[in-house]
């Protein structure tokens, strides 16, 4: 009989000691955000093109009152530019250089994006501790209260007898 009750005295007492042996853990709160920025830039180029030129010598000849072409000297074309075509058609002269357009533009769009993230922690500090003295009173007093659950079970016990204890 009173071997239970000191079981169920005794697993009380457990219980409440490891209820009671809880401390106060700091709150920490978390704030995230994430702001994510896109630039698009569009940008634009003109190519120059370096000066390019060919060049014709040759030697002239007169016979019998019109020119004619006696020797070309010197053909050179140009790093774009062919050799110049030459034509001689009854005194006249023609020399046709061809390039063709040449105009270099272009255009792209570059994007860049930043992605940042903010992490806030906030940590809640406790100001207020408990003195030395503060903690032994409310152990004394969970003792006191142990005690006095003891004592009233015991005299209940006393009163009641129930027979699931015999």
């Amino acid at each position: 009989m009173t071997k239970t009750l000191k079981y169920l005295v005794f697993s009380l007492f457990i219980i409440l000691i490891m209820i009671s042996c809880r401390s106060p853990k700091p709150v920490q709160n978390e704030n995230k955000t994430q702001t994510v920025t896109i630039t698009e830039t569009l940008h634009d180029t003109i190519f120059k093109i370096a000066k390019d030129s060919s060049s014709y010598n040759a030697l002239l000849e007169c016979l019998n009152g019109k020119v004619i072409l006696k020797n070309v000297i010197q053909a050179e074309p140009g790093r774009i530019l062919k050799s110049p075509k030459v034509r001689l058609d009854s005194n006249k002269l023609q020399v046709d250089c061809d390039l063709k357009e040449h105009e270099l533009y272009a255009h792209w769009k570059s994007k860049q994006v930043k992605d940042v993230q903010e992490k806030t922690i906030t940590v809640t500090q406790f100001t207020n501790y408990l003195t030395f003295w503060q903690k032994v009173q409310i152990w004394l007093g969970r003792l006191l209260l142990l005690v006095l659950l003891f004592v009233i079970a015991r005299i209940l016990y006393k009163i009641y007898k129930p027979e699931w204890f015999k």
